[in-house]
């Protein structure tokens, strides 16, 4: 009797059981080539989808820039806080240089108190706006007065370090939404019936020209095949290639028949 893959229900698999059904059989062809198994002209594409499948396992919720964002978001604040505390401080110093210095520094930042419970995006804008007022000569000469010139140079850096952050951000977010546009069960019926249609070759050529190399490899598939049927409650079976009926050859390129009317699932021999 010929080497054949067997068939199970497919459908049946978890998501997860489903991708690591294909990345062990993506593996596999890898190794015995897919010139040896003839489907060459079929695996690049099989490879992408599942790799895609595999990576919508456990979609993406949380990003990698949130730490860091947060840790420049609470440096921001502290140099905020600490320009403005100085300033409110100082408006009573009995030395009139530094009073005078806060007193008009108090009016200046009047419209950006309380910025720093402001949202990131707000608060990076209005900081923006804060850095250009204090830039002034007065004002600068003002900073100085206070000793807050290093507060004001850390919060301009923190400030342009987060929007920098925010374009990484942006790819992450639109990497997120790609796979959450995903529709997991059609990728699943997409990659099982490429799955299938590789299936079918391989079927054929070990009728017609069986080999060692394609012989051990329909051995650890069915290994795989009666793993995979066994966890999902199912069974896998096998046509039987001398029951009477036409083989199909490479040359005849028959479509694969699903013997019923649920999704496909698995490649009966050609």
């Amino acid at each position: 009797m010929a080497h054949q893959l067997r068939t199970f229900n497919m459908s049946r698999m978890t998501l997860g059981a489903c991708a690591d059904f294909h990345v062990t059989v993506e593996k596999h062809i890898t190794l015995t080539t897919p010139e040896i198994l003839h489907v060459e002209d079929k695996i690049e594409a099989y490879r992408e989808k599942v790799k895609l499948l595999e990576s919508i396992i456990n979609r993406k919720r949380s990003y990698r820039t949130t730490p860091k964002m947060r840790a420049g978001d609470k440096t921001r604040d502290g140099a905020i806080g600490s320009v403005n505390g100085v300033v409110n401080v100082m408006r009573t110093s009995p030395i009139e240089e530094k009073r005078l210095a806060a007193e008009l520094l108090y009016q200046e930042l009047s419209p950006y108190r309380g910025i720093g419970r402001h949202e990131l995006h707000k608060q990076t804008s209005e900081v923006r706006g804060m850095l250009d007022l204090l830039d002034s000569e007065e004002n600068k000469a003002a900073i100085q007065v206070l000793g807050l010139t290093q507060e004001v140079e850390l919060l301009r850096t923190t400030n342009e370090e987060l929007s920098e952050m925010y374009d990484e951000r942006y790819l992450e977010v639109s990497d997120v939404l790609k796979q959450s546009d995903i529709d997991s069960d059609e990728l699943k019926r997409e990659v099982n019936t490429m799955y299938g249609d590789i299936a079918q070759v391989i079927n054929a050529y070990a009728i017609v020209q069986p080999s060692d190399e394609i012989n051990s490899f329909i051995d650890i598939i069915n290994g795989l095949i009666g793993s995979m049927a066994a966890i999902s409650g199912g069974s896998s079976s096998a046509d039987d290639p001398d029951d009477g009926s036409e083989p199909v050859t490479p040359d005849e390129g028959e479509e694969p028949s699903t013997g019923d009317d649920e999704e496909p699932v698995g490649i009966p021999n050609p």
